[in-house]
């Protein structure tokens, strides 16, 4: 559908959560994100046809970040338009270039130190929703500008968090960000309402200087990947929901640490954080909590050496 003048939004699905892919119209056409390897014959080609338009007539796939459902894609659009400059952020182009590399050091990046690793089944479905590898042609750093036509530009933010290189685009003439994953409330919400996946960002500072740095730009729309659309007062409030979160999972890594003085795994701890939510995960998802927890765990704990296992033990800081 078309959302604003000249922008459009690709409705597309990923494991029963809404996936919001964006095109931008002009002079030259930028997609933002490529979805999974699925994802261009499901949802992103025909929507070109819609418009008359096919995968020669995009100029630019800019990748927000390293996620099968963002960059998976990137190698079935770049076959069928060898022409297509494929971007990323300069901090996450290793991970997005190669899906050996992206598989390893995301998704089987907890294994060796804490001896957590997806399931055969979902290690085979990342890798097949991963797709082939596509290496990147260009990459931001943040605050370039991105010219569509006379009038009509997009502002390049360096946003990480969720990422070290994560990108977001300001379309400067509405005033509307488009902010891929780098704000993700306290919640992935299914196709269905229901609550699917709990928030994966990685790194807690850059995660909450980044939920700072969207509200002093203070962008009339906020359009993320998996979230509803927030406009007007609606935008600070999915900003006060992302921080909350942070600042509460903060609070319960901080007491389950202070309870246990002998020091805990991250499996343990994410166990117990779990356990203390007000709407517990249940199996797979909350193992998900990973990303979370490992960057809540390297912020406020020490390593208290390994258990018998081999694996970090976590201990809380002493003061």
């Amino acid at each position: 559908m078309e959302i604003l003048d000249g922008i459009h939004r690709i409705d597309a699905e990923v494991a029963g959560r809404p996936l919001y892919l964006f095109l931008f119209l002009g002079e030259r056409n930028l997609l933002l994100d490529a979805g999974c390897s699925t994802s261009v014959d499901e949802f992103i080609l025909p929507y070109l046809d819609s418009l008359g338009l096919g995968a020669r007539d995009i100029d630019v796939l800019l990748i927000t970040h390293p996620d099968v459902d963002h960059q998976g894609g990137a190698h079935a659009l770049k076959s069928a338009n060898p022409g297509l400059t494929v971007a990323c952020g300069a901090l996450d182009r290793e991970l997005v270039s190669d899906a050996d590399v992206i598989m390893e050091r995301r998704y089987d990046a907890y294994r060796a130190d804490h001896g957590i690793a997806n399931s055969n089944e979902a290690t085979a479905w990342l890798r097949e929703m991963t797709g082939l590898s596509q290496p990147v042609d260009s990459v931001y750093a943040g605050g370039e500008t991105i010219e569509l036509a006379s009038g009509n530009e997009l502002r390049v933010l360096h946003v990480p968090g969720h990422s070290p290189g994560h990108l977001a685009l300001l379309h400067t003439g509405s005033g509307a960000l488009f902010s891929g994953d780098c704000v993700q409330g306290s919640v992935y919400l299914g196709l269905d309402g229901t609550p699917k996946l709990c928030p994966t960002y990685t790194d807690v500072e850059p995660y909450l200087q980044t939920i700072a740095q969207i509200g002093a730009l203070a962008p009339n729309e906020l359009h993320g990947c998996h979230w509803p659309a927030a406009r007007g007062a609606a935008v600070g409030a999915f900003l006060d929901e992302s921080r909350t979160y942070v600042e509460h999972i903060d609070e319960l890594v901080r007491a389950c640490l202070a309870d246990a003085p002998a020091g805990l795994t991250l499996r343990e701890l994410i166990q117990r954080v779990n356990e203390l939510l007000d709407e517990p995960w249940g199996p797979p998802v909350a193992q998900e909590l990973v990303y979370s927890l490992h960057g809540h765990a390297e912020r406020q704990a020490e390593h208290a050496g390994r258990n018998a296992d081999g694996h970090v033990v976590y201990h809380a800081k002493t003061r």
